[in-house]
Order: C-alpha cells, then sequence, then structure tokens
C-alpha cells in the first residue's frame, strides 16, 4: 500500500466524520464489502453503497456524534490495518462511548473494495500477521 492510499483512507475520514456516509461514498467502490466482526448483532456483510448506507443507519439509531478516530495506519501486504477509535454518545442517554477498533482495508484503483471490521486492534493485527 502506498502513502496516497493512506492519504486516501485518511481523507475519507475526515469526509466522513464531517458530512456522514453519503459523504464518504465516492471513496468506496459500487461492490465494496464491508465485513463485520463474528459477533457483530446485524448483517454479517454489508455489499455496496446500498449496505454501507443499511450500516451507517444502524449505528445512527444507537449513537449521536458518531465519529471514527484514525490513530495507526500499517501496511501489511496487499493492505492497510487502520486502528481507529470510535466514538458516540448513545441514545437517549447521551453517554460517551469509545472504543478501539481495527480494520483491514483493501484499496483497489483509488477506491476501497473491502473492509473486515474487527472490536479491538489486536484481532485487525494478528489476522494481518502483525501482532
Amino acid at each position: 500500500m502506498s502513502d496516497a492510499d493512506v492519504e486516501l483512507i485518511r481523507a475519507m475520514f475526515e469526509v466522513f466524520n464531517r458530512g456522514g456516509v453519503d459523504a464518504a461514498l465516492p471513496y468506496f467502490d459500487e461492490e465494496v464489502e464491508w465485513i463485520a466482526p463474528p459477533d457483530w448483532l446485524y448483517d454479517p456483510i454489508y455489499r455496496g453503497h446500498e449496505g454501507l448506507r443499511r450500516l451507517a443507519s444502524q449505528w445512527t439509531a444507537i449513537f449521536d456524534d458518531y465519529q471514527l478516530l484514525p490513530q495507526r495506519f500499517l501496511p501489511a501486504d496487499d493492505h492497510l490495518v487502520v486502528l481507529i477509535t470510535q466514538r458516540g454518545r448513545m441514545k437517549p442517554s447521551g453517554d460517551l462511548i469509545e472504543q478501539p477498533i481495527g480494520y483491514n482495508w483493501h484499496i483497489r484503483d483509488g477506491k476501497t473494495v473491502r473492509v473486515k471490521v474487527h472490536f479491538s486492534w489486536e484481532a485487525a493485527l494478528e489476522e494481518a500477521g502483525l501482532s
């Protein structure tokens, strides 16, 4: 993965945090696959832009002020491991929740084509052989 790929993903997070999923869709291939962790309670895989919209609607039903804050980008063979802190306020209590999550992020031709999500940084690093 190149520095340009890192900057592309970084820019996507900035756009997402300001404008939501619809603003971030140009960074994703129309056939993108978003693979949820095994213990995710909803769909295991979200496909395409409509799938990302469905995923985002599940989060916005739970959280206000939801943000994804990238902490580190690590090259791993044909993809990047992206270590994130997700942050949001629970509805309706307003309690602030922060959780580390990890992504194994694949880019082709300047678009995200596949993201596999892990509920810990360690799991994302282990899958990529970087633990």
